[in-house]
């Protein structure tokens, strides 16, 4: 089991990692030229923040007091955050070929579920293969690799040896060299202590779509 005892980042902190992160990757995909080196900066810090969002799936898993209700939540905030989401990044109220990251945690907790149900009913490797099916026909944010991801922190849960070995692997067989900067985001996920520190759980829920929002109204007036 992890020793998490000696760490000093609680939940609390590795969600502001990843919004900060996430945030920054956004103002670089959506403001800065793509032919200049501040894009490169800003979309390898922003790299850091999906692995952390992965993590947090599991660890939300492992202590929600409802899994359904965990379930739905995340199913009305890839809802709401759809048309945010394609403004922000297409210009366009619906655009059909890419679906927000939202989609994917979603996705991932299913397969999550199925993974818990699968050590006494084999049956459940149905499910688990039409949910990546979906993952790739969805177009949703990081696609099967990042349904992947969160089946991988769930099954490394204990051994953090084996999650940085495979998480490299995930990010480099699925997404190209610039995504193994999400490696950086296995540093905090380490000095993780497990306490949830001050809760604001529906803050970061918000946070996505509304930020989207803003961003792309500052867009219309730049």
């Amino acid at each position: 089991m992890d020793n998490r005892s000696s760490g000093f980042i609680n939940n609390f902190t590795l969600k502001m990692i990843a919004i900060i992160t996430m945030v920054i990757d956004h103002i670089g995909y959506i403001f800065i030229p793509t032919q200049t080196s501040y894009y490169e900066i800003f979309r390898a810090i922003g790299r850091i923040s999906f692995p952390i969002f992965c993590f947090l799936i599991i660890e939300g898993f492992f202590h929600t007091r409802s899994h359904v209700n965990y379930l739905i939540r995340l199913c009305v905030f890839a809802l709401l955050s759809e048309i945010p989401f394609d403004l922000a990044f297409h210009k366009t109220l619906f655009y059909w070929d890419s679906q927000n990251v939202f989609v994917t945690l979603a996705l991932g907790l299913l397969a999550i579920f199925c993974l818990e149900e699968m050590n006494n009913r084999r049956i459940y490797v149905i499910p688990l293969v039409l949910i990546g099916i979906a993952a790739i026909f969805s177009h949703c944010d990081y696609g099967i690799g990042g349904v992947l991801l969160i089946c991988m922190f769930y099954l490394t849960r204990h051994n953090p040896g084996i999650r940085i070995l495979l998480t490299g692997l995930i990010l480099y067989m699925f997404y190209n060299p610039m995504e193994l900067y999400g490696m950086i985001a296995l540093i905090p996920i380490l000095c993780y202590n497990g306490k949830r520190g001050p809760r604001a759980k529906m803050v970061f829920y918000w946070f996505y779509p509304v930020h989207l929002l803003a961003l792309y109204g500052l867009s219309l007036l730049i």
